[in-house]
């Protein structure tokens, strides 16, 4: 498993329920790292999608006897590093990941956004600007948003998934702040989707080369933040029959195999379901997916290996929370007039998944908040270092003018 977040966790649960060990490689022990279904734990420092890493990975497997384990990314970026290197790593691990060929379509949403339009699917009206000069000829209608084309590479500069932007003065100084970040060719300018969660779905999926084999559909209702939050907080197994036929031509498109997330956008002004993203990857709430019948881990699991899949038809009526966002997410909401306190506590009522609270796995839940708390303390830490830099340069310049 590479990376031990909840997304992760569920992975490893499902799992090691069925007595399969579990080794799990990340730069910050997280959920599922304190599990007990976790037989060895691998802890790297730096980034996890360099040269460094695949070279540490495939020492590890030869060292510890790890040939033809199956190999789960559990993050975007390792999903990219794996896809890039499959030639190395198929030598070593039974691979779930496809090559950069097909990865692409998801990763990158030039290719996400191509793919669609080649395909006649609704997406967000999105533009690409070569340099901030652009921006005054782009014949937007505000408000928009810029976003990364690798959601990555902005989200862990500034936990954030989008910037955005009301006038042009506006879009001129997020689009100053993303290239200060990321690659100018990665950057978009896109529409703003008007609705808050209750206008995202997804379909959760399983394909072997395109080929949809079982298919389920759900509404994230609430995210964290609620503007363009970086995850789902709130998740509710629903039927809904149109998007899967959009999902089919995508997927059979992509030649995708394995488990796959796709997402929408109810656009109420059209009455259109519009494509934002797809994920090949484990997503945050595919636990929800085994709660409903639906256990892509084990059919991502036995499929590698060449096994018989199992499955059922999917069954509807749970809903999946995870608390450590969606208790600060409803708040957010309440204070917009979005929902009640009361209304709030109605709907965490009935049949319910949580992301990483399990009385027979409960030690992934310390770790959980361990971890949060962590990276709060860390941002905190950089923006204070930051701040400070900035009061000394400040000072410095202050200085040099008064001895002038």
């Amino acid at each position: 498993m590479l990376g031990s977040d909840f997304k992760a966790l569920g992975l490893v649960r499902s799992l090691g329920r069925r007595g399969i060990p579990c080794v799990v490689f990340d730069n910050l022990p997280r959920s599922a790292w304190f599990s007990r279904y976790v037989a060895r734990r691998f802890k790297w420092t730096g980034p996890m999608d360099t040269d460094d890493f695949l070279n540490f990975l495939i020492r590890i497997g030869k060292e510890y006897g790890l040939e033809q384990w199956v190999l789960f990314p559990a993050q975007d970026e390792v999903v990219e590093l794996v896809s890039r290197n499959t030639h190395r790593l198929a030598q070593i691990y039974q691979l779930v990941t496809q090559d950069w060929g097909i990865v692409q379509w998801a990763n990158d949403k030039r290719f996400t956004y191509r793919m669609a339009e080649e395909l006649g699917i609704p997406y967000p009206k999105t533009w690409y600007p070569a340099s901030e000069g652009n921006l005054p000829t782009l014949e937007v209608a505000f408000p928009v948003i810029i976003k990364p084309a690798i959601s990555t590479h902005l989200q862990y500069a500034l936990r954030l998934k989008a910037l955005p932007a009301g006038s042009y003065e506006e879009l001129r100084s997020q689009y100053r702040l993303a290239a200060s970040i990321i690659n100018p060719q990665e950057i978009m300018v896109q529409e703003m989707i008007p609705g808050n969660g209750r206008a995202q779905y997804s379909v959760a999926a399983f394909c072997q080369e395109g080929r949809t084999i079982v298919s389920m559909t759900a509404r994230r209702t609430r995210q964290y933040p609620i503007h363009y939050g970086l995850s789902s907080s709130f998740v509710e197994a629903i039927e809904v029959p149109a998007l899967f036929s959009l999902a089919e031509k995508i997927l059979g498109y992509m030649r995708v195999s394995g488990m796959v997330e796709v997402e929408f956008k109810h656009d109420y002004r059209d009455d259109q379901y519009k494509l934002l993203d797809i994920n090949v990857r484990p997503w945050g709430w595919h636990t929800l997916c085994i709660a409903c019948g639906l256990d892509f881990s084990s059919m991502q699991y036995c499929d590698a290996l060449g096994k018989r899949l199992v499955y059922t038809t999917p069954r509807y009526g749970y809903h999946w929370v995870r608390l450590l966002t969606d208790i600060p997410a409803g708040l957010q909401e309440m204070q917009e007039g979005i929902t009640t306190p009361g209304a709030y506590l109605q709907s965490l009522k009935g049949k319910t998944v949580f992301s990483v609270l399990d009385w027979h796995d409960p030690l992934p839940a310390f770790g959980d908040f361990a971890s949060a708390l962590w990276r709060v303390v860390h941002v905190a830490h950089r923006k204070s270092v930051k701040e400070s830099d900035e009061a000394i340069r400040l000072l410095t310049r202050k200085r040099r003018s008064e001895a002038l």
